[in-house]
């Protein structure tokens, strides 16, 4: 390799290169030569034991296709079958969420609720005991969607399908892919990596940055399956990677079955298939998923033209794997890529700043600058927005949250909706006025007491602090902020610092004529909250 491309490898992570704080592992291989093999920065900032090459990390959700991978080859030998209902292995759950398939959990697309999401809502960052997961589970009566209405990424899914697969087996989770996967492919420093108190030789530590500087530990709320608990290094990575575009346990069939979209019923081919996605990014193909843990992150990205494989894993919060492994394609094939969209910025782009309420789905979404360029809170998560070659605004995060949207303007020349494209689905976000809002009034409607049979939590909104929300969980505690944004409909955000977990709470009227509260986050729709006591 040439000076000058090592060069330009190096300053990817030039950053994270340091020896007082955790880094990185990454390695890039091309047409089978390995171009980049490296650590940067600490295991363990405790120990200061430098990441290298060998050091194992979590790869979190890049876990998910592993998991697919066993389903599908259990399917091939006659074991299981992934279109048939969750009811022929689950006699616990309840029958609206028993009849979805393994499928619609892989893709997911099978509108049950995600138990990471209700746990962080109610429990905050508190550790599950081993059958909490399927507990949570259990409890929904309720869908966020129909089967194949929408793709919403879903963590619970995935346990299920774990859970399904040791019932056939009969055997652990972690025994099944090491006897069906990493034993016949030579992965011996892969495994399942089940709870975090579990110790393991040569894994990096998840470090959390705290805002006044220095790291905390990073612990998973939760025992991990085929969800994301899959611990790995580098060399064990690219040998997967490389299998999986020219595999010889298994056909090549059961590779394209990975990859092929998923096709919505309202027509929509979303570009995640079984735990891939497969998308065109700046011209080019790329086949990749992500994993985001507790402290770190992981990105696993193949692009086929130019027989590049590349793998990143991060153990600390602050790091996002995969843009540095687009940062890798640009560094090595920067000339060959079609230009990207470019950023909306405030020039362009007048008055957009506020927040917007949509009546349809009761979400709320707000759009802010930073530093000149627009940027789309979602459930508080700041996504930068680019210029669509139609000149729609638009975002997109790894395919799995990706819109089109353009502003609505008044006679006034002011914004006053936001016109919105999700999954083939036409939503209108109406701008809020925060002038018109009485807040005491707002959150006097609201304060009080409040019980969800689904979370199995007690809420008590009000009391010394009208805007304070306390959730008492089945194994935890959680705590929010409450801000009004229009009549009876009010934003929640987590105050717990660590608890990724914001929302949009609405008030209603029940069938009986009783108040409600509906609660939305990314991931959960139309969570009940019922009356239990007011504050007077």
């Amino acid at each position: 390799m040439n000076n000058d491309l090592q060069a330009r490898l190096d300053a990817v992570f030039q950053t994270w290169n340091r020896s007082d704080a955790p880094g990185v592992v990454a390695s890039v291989v091309q047409r089978g030569v390995p171009l980049l093999r490296k650590g940067y920065g600490l295991s363990s900032f405790e120990s200061m034991v430098a990441n290298n090459p060998s050091t194992r990390m979590r790869i979190g959700s890049t876990t998910k296709h592993f998991a697919c991978v066993l389903a599908l080859l259990m399917q091939r030998e006659g074991l299981i079958d992934i279109d048939a209902p969750l009811s022929r292995w689950f006699d616990e759950l309840p029958a609206g969420q028993a009849r979805r398939t393994l499928r619609e959990l892989m893709n997911h697309t099978g509108g049950t609720r995600d138990y990471i999401d209700l746990s962080l809502m109610s429990n905050g960052m508190s550790v599950l005991p081993m059958d909490g997961p399927l507990d949570y589970q259990c409890r929904q009566q309720e869908d966020n969607f129909a089967p194949g209405e929408r793709f919403t990424y879903n963590n619970g899914g995935y346990r299920l399908l774990s859970i399904a697969i040791e019932r056939v087996l009969d055997m652990p989770f972690a025994d099944a892919l090491k006897k069906w996967l990493f034993t016949p492919l030579g992965l011996h420093d892969t495994e399942l990596w089940v709870v975090d108190s579990d110790p393991k030789q040569g894994v990096a530590n998840a470090h959390l940055l705290r805002p006044g500087g220095g790291f905390a530990k990073g612990v998973f709320p939760a025992a991990i399956l085929g969800e994301g608990g899959i611990i790995s290094t580098l060399d064990d990575m690219q040998r997967w990677l490389a299998h999986l575009q020219a595999p010889t346990l298994w056909p090549a069939e059961l590779t394209q079955m990975l990859l092929a979209p998923t096709r919505l019923n309202n027509g929509f081919a979303s570009a995640y298939g079984l735990g891939l996605i497969r998308e065109t990014w700046r011209g080019v193909e790329l086949i990749h998923h992500a994993g985001g843990v507790v402290g770190g992150s992981c990105q696993m990205l193949a692009v086929p033209a130019h027989e590049l494989g590349i793998i990143v894993m991060s153990n600390r919060n602050d790091v996002s794997a995969s843009d540095l492994a687009l940062k890798i394609v640009e560094a090595l094939h920067g000339d060959a890529l079609a230009a990207a969209d470019p950023p909306a910025t405030e020039s362009q782009f007048h008055g957009l700043a506020g927040d917007y309420y949509c009546a349809a789905t009761g979400d709320h979404v707000e759009l802010v600058a930073v530093e000149g360029a627009w940027h789309l809170k979602y459930f508080g998560m700041p996504l930068p927005l680019t210029v669509a070659s139609d000149g729609m605004l638009a975002v997109n995060l790894l395919s799995v949250i990706a819109m089109q949207f353009s502003p609505e303007y008044g006679v006034d020349g002011g914004v006053v909706a936001l016109n919105l494209v999700e999954q083939g689905y036409r939503h209108r976000f109406d701008r809020i006025d925060p002038a018109v809002i009485d807040e005491a009034s707002a959150l006097a409607q609201v304060a009080g007491d409040w019980h969800s049979d689904e979370l199995g939590a007690d809420v008590e909104i009000g009391g010394d602090d009208a805007r304070s929300v306390h959730v008492r969980g089945l194994h935890g505690r959680s705590r929010y902020a409450l801000t009004p944004l229009a009549a009876g409909v009010y934003a929640i955000r987590n105050t717990d610092g660590d608890v990724p977990m914001n929302g949009t709470l609405r008030l209603i009227q029940a069938g009986d004529g009783s108040p409600e509260l509906m609660f939305n986050t990314m991931r959960t729709r139309h969570l009940r909250l019922h009356a239990a006591r007011r504050h007077d």
